[in-house]
């Protein structure tokens, strides 16, 4: 059945191949050629993990009541609880690739247990269900390694050859070993970036009177002038001098807010050369003067 586009969806109308792999709810492989709407792509739960792949073409999607955009070679993962789809069902030029997967159990409460089917560790599978409910992971980007699966799946449920039974599961089996590393390596990932913006928060509010040279903090982590300036801007919002300036306002509120000093002092503490300077900032990036901000907060 191919919803009048080019591609493969089995589903519980139209088994197919799926009769004999009762843990696969739904899979399909549609290439869409022109703009339409279609009904099944609503935000709706499906009684299983849900994975989508986009192979070409963009796509509006919710899940829950997060927005996300589906890009080329984006890979998006939802637990059988969220809710997820196109919030108009609009389907966009391009292919999307998409499988359902029941678990045995798998709830908010209850860690992922697949079943049977699969010989993968019981600790494999909960840590895998508990990055599968963590909502950072909803979509990996550049996640081209993953389409070799879809292709791959779909070779075997479409030609149905003698075996290809254990071919399908071990496929999944091998799918879910990578997505696993691939989300163990975000959570590293993450970890260590909120560790680099803390150790390098905590460092500035030492000393905050310090005229902090890039290049000098740049040494201190490791990295190249270009290298920390980049990291910063993509983890902050903010290059790293604005990102310094911050931090001083931020402070700079903190004591006024707690009617430390007066506004000389609070300016000095905070590493401007001036009450002009610290003025002049302080409106420019919070909208109204400090002496204002601190008769407004009374």
């Amino acid at each position: 059945m191919t919803m009048g586009n080019p591609g493969s969806w089995w589903h519980k109308d139209n088994l197919g191949p799926l009769e004999n792999l009762p843990f696969i709810v739904q899979f399909g492989s549609m290439k869409f050629s022109k703009v339409r709407l279609d009904e099944t792509m609503r935000p709706h739960l499906n009684d299983g993990i849900e994975i989508h792949f986009v192979n070409s073409g963009k796509y509006k999607w919710v899940v829950d009541d997060k927005e996300v955009e589906l890009l080329p070679d984006n890979l998006c993962i939802t637990a059988p609880w969220q809710l997820n789809g196109s919030p108009t069902g609009k389907m966009d030029i391009g292919q999307i690739n998409w499988i359902v997967i029941k678990p045995k159990k798998y709830t908010k409460s209850t860690p992922l247990n697949f079943g049977s089917w699969t010989k993968l560790p019981v600790s494999f599978q909960e840590s895998l269900g508990a990055m599968i409910a963590d909502d950072n992971n909803l979509v990996i980007e550049k996640a081209k390694i993953f389409k070799k699966y879809f292709v791959e799946l779909e070779k075997e449920l479409t030609a149905q050859n003698e075996g290809f039974e254990i071919m399908v599961k071990n496929i999944i089996e091998n799918f879910f070993i990578e997505l696993h590393r691939n989300l163990s390596f975000r959570k590293q990932k993450i970890h260590e970036e909120n560790n680099f913006i803390d150790n390098l928060t905590q460092l500035i509010l030492k000393d905050l009177n310090k005229k902090w040279i890039i290049d000098d903090l740049a040494y201190r982590f490791g990295m190249g002038k270009t290298k920390f300036t980049y990291e910063v801007k993509n983890l902050t919002g903010y290059p790293p001098n604005s990102f310094i300036i911050n931090l001083k306002i931020e402070k700079a509120i903190d004591m006024i807010m707690n009617d430390e000093t007066n506004m000389s002092e609070i300016a000095y503490a905070c590493g401007f050369s001036s009450l002009q300077h610290f003025t002049s900032t302080f409106s420019q990036r919070i909208g109204i003067s400090p002496g204002k901000y601190k008769n407004h907060k009374k």
